[in-house]
């Protein structure tokens, strides 16, 4: 099984920097059906969401900027993070269920996240990447997280 498993072991190359955006699996059911949140802007979602991306910062892996707006987390991580080797399926795996899991314990039910990881090839995509999402789509939920 182990044999099987390694053949989907895809890693970004070392030496670059990656975002993750972390996204809310059916959070517009979940805010307008399910947990009530105000329309257009609920402070408890908000927090709930600043607090995800604060831990995710935290969670072991070398993240120096975080930026959530809506239901999505934006993760910068540094170009020597090696954190379990790179290997894509971790990170999006354990980025995913540990977002899900501290937003879950403070919504008091169940919430899930999907993570994609983008590598980002040079320096001026690092610098592109966060204005690019603040311009495509702005909400008044931002929370920016700047860290080492």
């Amino acid at each position: 099984m182990r044999a099987l498993e390694a053949l989907e072991d895809a890693r970004f190359m070392p030496g670059v920097f990656a975002v993750a955006r972390v996204d809310g699996r059916s959070f517009t059911r979940l805010t307008k059906e399910i947990a009530n949140f105000e329309a257009p802007f609920d402070l408890r979602f908000s927090d709930y969401m600043a607090a995800t991306a604060l831990h995710l910062c935290n969670c072991g892996f070398q993240a120096i900027y975080a930026y959530t707006q809506s239901d999505e987390i934006s993760l910068l991580f540094r170009a020597e993070d090696e954190t379990f080797q790179r290997k894509l399926r971790k990170w999006n795996s354990i980025l995913a269920s540990e977002a899900g899991a501290v937003f879950s314990l403070r919504l008091g039910m169940p919430a899930a996240f999907d993570c994609r990881i983008i590598p980002l090839p040079n320096k001026k995509s690092v610098h592109s990447r966060p204005t690019a999402k603040q311009k495509g789509d702005w909400r008044p939920t931002p929370h920016r997280v700047g860290l080492r």
